[in-house]
């Protein structure tokens, strides 16, 4: 039998290491902010280039009165690859994720 099944019959806990409960928190918090930053600088990749909203002063960009101005430069083709490259890797993430979960796929 199981040596924690035993500690916990005996003195009422789980008795776990708290090491690997460390472990465990550092990699989930390490991929969270890797695959939400790779997420943000692809967005922010895809914005080079982007038009500009036009309005008058203390009006609301987002209201009626805004002007989007047309887009005077394409967006860099090297923007454009890293962009791509960050949701690749998120992707990629994702997709590894799914197959660390689902028995189905080992």
């Amino acid at each position: 039998m199981n040596t924690a099944v035993l500690r916990a019959d005996v003195s009422g806990s789980l008795a776990s290491e708290g090491g690997s409960i460390l472990l465990v928190f550092v990699v989930g918090l390490a991929a969270t902010v890797i695959i939400a930053g790779l997420y943000a600088l692809g967005i922010r990749f895809f914005a080079v280039g982007a038009p500009d909203v036009v309005v008058r002063h203390g009006d609301d960009p987002e209201g009626p009165t805004a002007i989007v101005a047309p887009r005077e430069h394409a967006r860099p083709r090297a923007a454009t690859a890293a962009g791509l490259v960050c949701f690749a890797g998120v992707a990629a993430a994702v997709l590894y994720g799914i197959y660390l979960v689902i028995p189905l796929f080992h």
